[in-house]
């Protein structure tokens, strides 16, 4: 009787919609951004930053453990003084995993950084490299390709498609990444990004990838969103300093 009882409510439960609430994942989600310049430009003329390097770490708990759970995708925002000028940049001409290296080499053909990233899963921590290459504009924004490889333990090829587009308040840009299914689980089973590392730079027609155009109360904002495949999310936040 008890357990019918039980069916029952489960059985009602699910009628009704209702469902229990989902907790996020126990570990740690934290974004790091590093300007080489800080200094503002104006708004018809930003200044350089230089470089700018994006770092993203996701520390497991104990409940939650590396290889448990993955990213599925973030979403980095950037402070509204950024100025992203992939307009003047050569579009790398492919997303084919293949040939994007050779095709995209160097800044005149679109290479616009590098960096590193760090998976995890079942005890194995494997370092991967990644190359970055300015895509061709896509609606009101431009795509952004991320090529992650690494060889140890697993052969692992990947280009992530990302984008670039608007945002709005303090951010004026974001950068929408969605983990492909290969990284999410290389081998079939899932793998945590701990780390990921892209560093952007470089100019081209007079001007710089990133630039400067201002410095609101002294700080830039930065922010980013990631989701999870237990369907949960966290954000992180980052200010940098900045002056005029």
């Amino acid at each position: 009787m008890r357990k019918l009882l039980l069916g029952g409510v489960v059985a009602l439960c699910a009628a009704l919609g209702i469902a229990g609430v989902a907790s996020a994942i126990d570990g740690t989600q934290t974004l790091d951004i590093k300007l080489a310049n800080t200094k503002a430009g104006t708004k018809d003329k930003p200044k350089s930053v230089g470089s700018l390097k994006v770092t993203t770490a996701t520390t497991p708990g104990p409940v939650n453990p590396a290889g448990s759970f993955a990213v599925t995708k973030a979403v980095i925002f950037f402070d509204k003084n950024l100025v992203f000028n992939a307009g003047a940049f050569k579009a790398c001409s492919t997303s084919d995993l293949a040939t994007i290296d050779t095709k995209c080499k160097g800044v005149s053909k679109g290479q616009v950084g590098s960096g590193s990233a760090t998976g995890s899963a079942l005890g194995q921590i494997e370092p991967l490299q990644v190359k970055a290459y300015n895509g061709p504009k896509s609606g009101s924004g431009y795509k952004f390709y991320l090529h992650v490889t690494g060889s140890t333990p697993l052969a692992i090829d990947s280009v992530i498609n990302a984008t670039l587009t608007k945002a709005s308040g303090k951010y004026g840009w974001k950068l929408t990444v969605p983990i492909p299914d290969e990284l999410q689980k290389p081998s079939g089973v899932l793998a945590t990004l701990t780390q990921f590392i892209t560093t952007v730079k470089g100019t081209s027609k007079g001007k710089p990838y990133v630039g400067l155009k201002g410095c609101s109360g002294g700080k830039l904002n930065f922010k980013g969103s990631f989701s999870y495949t237990d369907g949960t999310s966290k954000d992180a936040v980052k200010t940098v300093k900045c002056s005029k």
